[in-house]
């Protein structure tokens, strides 16, 4: 750590023993508040509170595209929003096109969800984000949820076949719903991204919107890399003529498997599958590292 880094992290230690919170703009000219518990000192380092910026540059960049997106009512979808920084990414990009658009996005823990709730007051366009208090997973009902003090972004449904942390604090009954309960009710007819983050069951989320892949209603799905469920996703997807990328880390680049992922970069974390009607339009927009002849599977 160099010399400002360490003064801001004292600065900021200092700061929260009085403070909640601290508004902060980012490198993407995003602005948002930072909580103590949101790791802010790593936020100032990096000059974003993400752990890739690279989903926030596929997102920034397919929707502005005109070639990448070409639909005039543009719908999106951020599960597992934590304290909204993609969803944030998503409104300040649609704002800049002459479309109708709407976000909606969900976070299934109270205490992070009023958080979010303050930040997406903070966009001139709040009206166009519909806010979901609620988990989602491919059954809907009630399940257990787990949360951590000190590392909320770790919160996560209590599934057996997902091992987390041992130190959670509290578990809690929270509701549940699925994509494809939420798109019938209201009424969604097409989706253009959809971002799932939900701390090891990406794969249920996915599961239960599978019947809206069929007609390629999702032209591209960013979701987070989890060894245990990696085979499992990609099965639905590559079923349902689904392409998948890798996004190399902070990088801004991407690779066509996971073989290819270059060794001395971050460790994997996010990655994109891409609807058969879009993905040769979405090669030619992207930089591609060490691309194969066949990137179908």
């Amino acid at each position: 750590m160099n010399f400002i880094s360490k003064i801001k992290a004292i600065y900021l230690k200092f700061y929260f023993k009085f403070k909640k919170k601290l508004i902060f703009k980012d490198k993407y000219g995003l602005s948002y508040y930072l909580y103590k518990n949101t790791r802010p000192s790593d936020t100032f380092k990096k000059g974003v509170r993400t752990d890739d910026s690279t989903v926030l540059y596929i997102i920034d960049k397919i929707l502005s595209s005109a070639t990448l997106n070409d639909k005039n009512f543009i719908q999106c979808i951020d599960v597992g929003a934590y304290i909204g920084v993609v969803t944030l990414m998503m409104s300040k990009t649609l704002q800049r096109i002459q479309k109708k658009w709407l976000v909606h996005t969900f976070e299934p823990f109270k205490e992070t969800f009023l958080k979010l709730e303050e930040n997406i007051n903070l966009d001139p366009c709040k009206n166009n984000i519909k806010l979901n208090n609620i988990a989602v997973l491919d059954a809907s009902g009630t399940k257990t949820f787990k949360t951590y003090e000190h590392s909320p972004g770790e919160n996560h449904l209590d599934i057996e076949t997902l091992h987390k942390y041992e130190d959670y604090i509290i578990k809690k009954n929270i509701h549940v719903t699925t994509l494809k309960d939420y798109i019938n009710i209201n009424e969604i007819k097409h989706i253009t991204i959809c971002k799932i983050d939900t701390e090891g069951t990406d794969y249920l989320v996915i599961k239960g919107l599978q019947e809206y892949l069929e007609s390629k209603f999702v032209d591209y799905i960013i979701f987070e890399y989890h060894a245990p469920s990696h085979e499992k996703i990609k099965d639905i997807l590559y079923s349902k003529g689904y392409s998948i990328y890798y996004m190399v880390r902070n990088e801004e680049i991407l690779v066509d498997s996971l073989e290819k992922y270059p060794k001395n970069s971050k460790s994997l974390l996010n990655l994109i599958a891409v609807s058969s009607e879009k993905k040769n339009i979405f090669l030619k927009n992207f930089v591609m590292e060490f691309k194969s002849e066949n990137t179908s599977h």
